[in-house]
């Protein structure tokens, strides 16, 4: 049986990717640009073609893991309500050091339709799947 900390990272990788292909499906009906996590990665490493998708959606969802990793030892008894609110963290995380690192003014420059979009998609989508994941999977202290 996993550790409840294999079981965070796990369930913060798998809904990073989930939320990845969100962003791509939104990106192909063109609602939107490219995924921001290439943005980052583009840089952060520079520029090498399709390459930065695939490595910037890998980085993505490392550090969806990541994140998941640090709310399973922040919550131990997991709830659907309690991913979302935890996802709050890492988006303070991307709009104050992420946003900035990258060129973005801090909060997005006060941009609302980003702020509430990276609301929603943490929040809504990779939080509650989180917390769901952590539910359904049993994992040891």
């Amino acid at each position: 049986m996993p550790s409840r900390f294999q079981t965070g990272f796990v369930a913060g990788a798998l809904g990073a990717l989930v939320l990845a292909a969100l962003v791509y499906a939104q990106w192909a009906a063109g609602w939107g640009g490219a995924p921001g996590f290439v943005g980052t990665y583009r840089t952060a490493f520079g520029t090498h073609g399709a390459l930065d998708h695939v490595l910037g959606a890998v980085l993505f969802a490392l550090s969806g893991g990541v994140w998941g990793l640090i709310y399973a030892w922040l919550v131990p008894r997991s709830a659907v309500w309690k991913g979302m609110a935890f996802a709050v963290l890492p988006t303070l995380w991307f709009w104050v050091v992420v946003a900035p690192a990258t060129g973005t003014p801090i909060f997005l420059g006060g941009d609302v339709r980003g702020l509430g979009l990276s609301l929603f998609f943490n929040v809504v989508i990779w939080g509650a799947f989180l917390g769901w994941y952590c539910t359904r999977r049993p994992a040891t202290a």
